[in-house]
């Protein structure tokens, strides 16, 4: 068993070709040094029945984070990541894997600004433009490429969830954590402007969902509506995937609430993906460099949901 553990869980059957491509790419690049745990609705209720500190329950996101602990806590992991199953990972995760220090790790949202009660996005000054203005960033992190090397750590987000839960799920749990500085954590692609990597949904290079369509821009009004996304100009250099800006994505994080769509829907997202985003030497580096090929050369067969 190695030290660290990596868990994948989604309860929708539609994401079945997704989370197949996501534990693949993690795989291609960590099956030596990270157990896999990919859990869905044909085996949660295996992984239920081991369940000695927490009850199981529907939410999705909750559970996720939950069935980390359990599995931290009962095979004594030294370390954890949870990713979410719209993902495809582009190379080792250096930044989680060789940090033995900090108690969490996050990565950055879109850039904006979300509030509850209990606590609100901070926009902060990062630096310095060369022309002298400040350099600002927005300090929001996502809950679905995350990191834990404390176990009491994961509990607080967990149990802060539950405590103030609302429409941010455990992304709210995560953030309050984060923000008010209750464990030490590392936030691994911030500030962006200056960070080298990115694990998550800034290599979109828009500011939401909905924001790409067919592979351009839409919602930006003119003169960029209908030009090509910042997607469309990633690059492969050394069998590194980079962004237009020269920055190596680690992870790609899909993020477009394929969850809430009707099937139809769902098929046409997932086939503008897988057809209609990415440049040619993109697609091949997902299909090669990341074991991927099954996902990116047939079109997504529909299926009912079955939840």
């Amino acid at each position: 068993m190695n030290k660290t553990a990596c868990i994948l869980y989604y309860t929708d059957n539609r994401y079945d070709e997704l989370a197949k491509c996501a534990v693949n790419s993690f795989a291609k690049f960590h099956s030596n040094e990270v157990d896999i745990y990919p859990i869905n609705y044909t085996n949660r209720h295996e992984f239920n029945k081991s369940f000695v500190y927490y009850d199981a329950g529907e939410e999705t996101y909750l559970m996720q984070y939950i069935y980390a602990y359990e599995l931290m806590r009962q095979k004594n992991y030294s370390k954890v990541i949870i990713l979410g199953c719209d993902t495809i990972t582009c190379s080792r995760l250096d930044e989680f894997l060789d940090d033995n220090t900090s108690d969490m790790f996050g990565t950055l949202n879109y850039p904006s600004v979300e509030q509850t009660d209990h606590f609100k996005t901070p926009v902060l000054v990062v630096g310095k433009s060369s022309n002298g203005n400040d350099i600002l960033d927005v300090m929001n992190l996502n809950a679905d490429v995350v990191c834990f090397n404390n176990p009491d750590a994961l509990k607080c987000v967990i149990d802060l969830s539950i405590e103030h839960y609302g429409p941010l799920s455990i992304q709210g749990g995560l953030n309050e954590v984060a923000i008010k500085g209750l464990f030490k954590t590392n936030i691994v692609d911030f500030p962006y402007y200056s960070s080298k990597v990115v694990y998550n949904a800034r290599s979109k290079g828009v500011y939401g969902t909905e924001m790409i369509s067919k592979g351009v821009l839409k919602k930006h009004g003119p003169p960029l509506d209908g030009t090509p996304s910042p997607v469309k100009r990633w690059f492969v250099d050394n069998d590194k995937l980079y962004t237009e800006d020269k920055k190596q994505i680690k992870v790609w994080h899909y993020i477009e609430g394929l969850g809430c769509q009707t099937d139809t829907r769902f098929k046409e997202l997932v086939d503008d993906f897988k057809f209609l985003w990415f440049n040619k030497d993109t697609v091949n580096f997902f299909k090669i460099n990341c074991d991927c090929g099954e996902f990116f050369d047939k079109e997504y067969v529909l299926k009912a949901r079955n939840i």
